[in-house]
């Protein structure tokens, strides 16, 4: 079977940090990476307290969802890697 195949599928990954100022350090780090999307996906970033709540909304395929919520987690990690080496 292949995979390309569009469907409509949703996601949410919520990452919760130990202060406020890292959540929107890593929200802002991540949001030009978020524009311009892909025609048939689209991301929603917010921040509540110590947690920042991505949603993204695919008509893709499942591996280009996949692919999307990679790309976050990678440049959550590299947002956080860069604060570690600059002290927190």
């Amino acid at each position: 079977m292949k995979n390309d195949l569009n469907v409509h599928g949703e996601a949410e990954l919520t990452m919760r940090f130990d202060k406020e100022q890292v959540a929107e350090i890593v929200m802002r780090s991540l949001l030009p990476d978020n524009e311009p999307v892909p025609k048939g996906l689209k991301i929603e970033v917010n921040r509540e307290g110590n947690a920042v709540i991505f949603r993204v909304f695919s008509e893709r395929t499942v591996a280009s969802l996949l692919a999307t919520l990679d790309d976050i987690i990678s440049t959550a990690i590299t947002a956080l890697e860069s604060l570690r080496a600059l002290g927190d």
